[in-house]
């Protein structure tokens, strides 16, 4: 897992990263479609993914932070579905009704938060990509300019 010094090869940060972002994208939309259990075994493995890389990162604690939350909410929802399960809806429509709100709530904010924090990410992504094949464009017009003007050159000489 590591090289001779100690420090863990390259890209071994950005690879957990990847993997946890992957259990997040899950989980938001188990969130949102009302599968806290489900959840809460995805959002558990991205804390277990990301548990492993260098704390003190900004991007891993972002994506660590993430991961935890989830976890919370996760189970903090099924915590209160298993709850709703066990009141008597005859006797206590109420709590139960108010059990059941609870949870979706919880569930459907945080998925939608998750879901804008990882699309954030790849419109990120995607603005590097754009800003590197402008540069990529500009370098290759001025190359072709540049022989251009040089064949040119050549052929009036």
């Amino acid at each position: 897992m590591s090289d001779q010094s100690g420090q863990p090869p390259a890209g071994f940060n950005r690879t957990k990263r990847q993997w946890a972002r992957g259990f997040l994208w899950a989980t938001s939309g188990l969130l949102i479609f009302d599968k806290p259990f489900m959840s809460l075994v995805t959002s558990a493995c991205a804390v277990y993914t990301m548990h492993g890389g260098t704390w003190l990162s900004h991007k891993n604690l972002k994506w660590m932070g993430a991961s935890i939350i989830s976890f919370l909410i996760s189970l903090y929802s099924l915590t209160l579905r298993t709850e709703s399960y066990f009141v008597d809806e005859e006797k206590a429509y109420e709590l139960k009704t108010m059990l059941d709100i609870k949870h979706r709530h919880a569930e459907i904010m945080w998925g939608v938060v998750l879901l804008l924090l990882l699309a954030l990410t790849i419109k990120e992504k995607i603005e590097t990509a754009v800003v590197v094949t402008r540069d990529t464009v500009a370098k290759l017009s001025s190359d072709i300019s540049n022989s251009d003007s040089g064949a040119a050159k050549i052929k009036s000489g």
